[in-house]
């Protein structure tokens, strides 16, 4: 392995390229372009580029349609499917330089600069031109590496300003994460998830190698992949909420997993979640520190697994879960108070949803019966 490892990073620091092959697919909907490479959480899969055609706008004798596809946020277009696939197979080759596809990109939306991100054997790496390649052991520390670049050379007057996005393996589309997982007190916790397939169907998982949340376990001889090559995934948000914390607790880390929550959740992916959860009938209520003094309700709402989840909506979705409902009140007031929404976390309520009074009552509804001294009595159903 040693030696292979030799001959890919010589390959890549010559410039050449290892060519991804393209092989063409009719589907249901036109045609699709398969990649030999791995995609879906646990490597079962491959990626699939869509290919889709729209009407050629300017008048042509015999081109009058137009073939294209998305690689990684950009567009390719041709005449036909065969040009096409020529056009994507070069831009496979700058994008995956030795065949490895990036695992997202960082942009500077003003200046139009972006920063892919690679895997590179135990660390993160990001090429930049004319400096020195920037390297990290988890996606956390690129983040901080690839914004403290970004802000110094002048890209960005912020770190907030820089915009990410996944590539999502399935079929190769730039996206934003599906969800980002911070904490409460560590901001050193940062770990993106993209949405995608497993054996059992779509799940969200976490990105990559964006942070070890097990321990090394040793390979069986003759095995299939190890516990850490797979990232962890789950149906929903939530339930990958759940399996993120009850990582970080399992490996002792400084972080506490009760002040992990799902920030930045995609409205998508976060109704996805929503139908896989009940509604318990119960509120958390609080009064912002606002000069309006706005009141604040949420939803509780109880999984399949018995905890409690209930979602933020702020400039973006926030999802926070905990075994009961004080617990999830502690969080959420932590959250609010932390983003100065109020000003003690221990001013949220736990209120009941009062039952909606009837407007009338029919015939049916109200039934007369002997009472046990021969008197009548009546029991009205609202």
């Amino acid at each position: 392995m040693g030696l292979w490892r030799w001959i890919r990073e010589v390959i890549a620091d010559r410039g050449e390229h290892i060519a991804i092959p393209i092989h063409l697919e009719r589907s249901a909907d036109g045609y699709l372009f398969r990649l030999d490479a791995r995609a879906g959480f646990g490597g079962q899969e491959t990626a699939r580029i869509p290919v889709a055609t729209r009407s050629n706008p300017d008048p042509h004798p015999i081109l009058k349609e137009i073939h294209y596809c998305e690689v990684a946020g950009r567009t390719a277009e041709a005449a036909n499917v065969y040009a096409l696939r020529a056009k994507v197979a070069a831009m496979l080759e700058t994008l995956a330089p030795a065949g490895a596809l990036p695992l997202c990109f960082f942009r500077a939306p003003t200046m139009d600069y972006e920063l892919p991100v690679y895997e590179e054997g135990d660390e993160i790496v990001s090429p930049v031109l004319g400096a020195r390649e920037l390297r990290a052991r988890d996606l956390a520390g690129i983040r901080q590496s690839v914004c403290r670049f970004l802000v110094t050379a002048g890209y960005v007057h912020d770190a907030e300003e820089v915009e990410i996005g996944v590539l999502r393996p399935s079929d190769l589309s730039r996206v934003a994460p599906a969800a980002v997982f911070r904490s409460h007190v560590d901001p050193e916790l940062w770990l993106p998830s993209v949405e995608g397939t497993s054996p059992d169907g779509p799940v969200v998982g976490v990105l990559g190698r964006a942070r070890r949340l097990r321990a090394p376990e040793r390979r069986r001889a003759g095995g299939g992949p190890a516990v850490e090559d797979t990232a962890p995934a789950a149906p929903d948000v939530v339930a990958l909420l759940r399996v993120v914390q009850a990582e970080l607790g399992r490996t002792g880390g400084t972080t506490d997993p009760a002040t992990v929550y799902a920030s930045e959740v995609r409205p998508e992916i976060w109704k996805a979640a929503e139908r896989r959860v009940e509604d318990t009938g119960r509120r958390l209520v609080a009064h912002l520190s606002d000069a309006e003094g706005s009141r604040l309700e949420l939803a509780i709402c109880r999984t399949g697994a018995g905890d409690v989840t209930a979602a933020v909506f702020d400039r973006h979705i926030n999802v926070l879960l905990a075994p009961d409902e004080d617990a999830l009140a502690s969080q959420v007031g932590r959250y609010l108070a932390t983003n100065e929404f109020l000003r003690f976390a221990e001013e949220v309520e736990i209120h009941s949803v009062e039952a909606p009074r009837a407007e009338r009552l029919d015939a049916e509804d109200i039934r007369t019966h002997e009472g046990g001294g021969g008197t009548a009595t009546e029991e009205v159903h609202a």
